[in-house]
């Protein structure tokens, strides 16, 4: 929020050109994304407060786990994308 904050007040937004497009498109695609998986965790964390876990929540386990790393994953190709290359 704070970086989105200052890049509108520096006059720059989705359509200045379209390396700015792609920034806005994919890092608020990878908010979107975050949000689904910390609902994902709070889900998990609500199913799996109660012991002993039973196995029809392993597949929640799983599901919480693998899209959050994939989550993490599309981040590690984001911030490369937009703040390594030049």
């Amino acid at each position: 929020g704070v970086e989105y904050h200052e890049l509108f007040g520096r006059g720059i937004a989705v359509n200045t050109n379209t390396f700015f497009g792609f920034y806005f498109g994919l890092t608020i695609l990878h908010l979107g994304h975050v949000v689904i998986g910390s609902g994902f965790l709070m889900a998990l964390a609500r199913v799996t407060r109660t012991l002993p876990v039973k196995p029809a929540h392993f597949p929640l386990i799983e599901s919480a786990g693998c899209f959050w790393h994939m989550v993490d994953l599309l981040w590690i190709i984001i911030f490369a994308l937009l703040y390594l290359v030049e």
